[in-house]
């Protein structure tokens, strides 16, 4: 598997079927054991979008998710 870095500065690859996916996505999907749900986003705990160690990510309401970055 390739991961590249995205313009958004997020590490993207792509799935069996090519489809580009984010790395922070995956990472939580796998810890939670599913999807993420409509209305969540991922956050990263400490600011670096190439972190995406399961304790650095977090989902989170999207309207939590923007008051955690203003």
């Amino acid at each position: 598997m390739v991961i590249r870095i995205n313009k958004s500065g997020y590490q993207v690859f792509r799935d069996r079927s090519g489809v580009t996916r984010s790395v922070h996505k995956r990472v939580v999907e796998k810890k939670m054991g599913g999807k993420v749900r409509a209305g969540y986003e991922i956050h990263h705990r400490d600011g670096d979008r190439t972190n995406n160690i399961p304790s650095n990510l977090t989902a989170v309401r999207k309207s939590i998710h923007r008051m955690l970055h203003r």
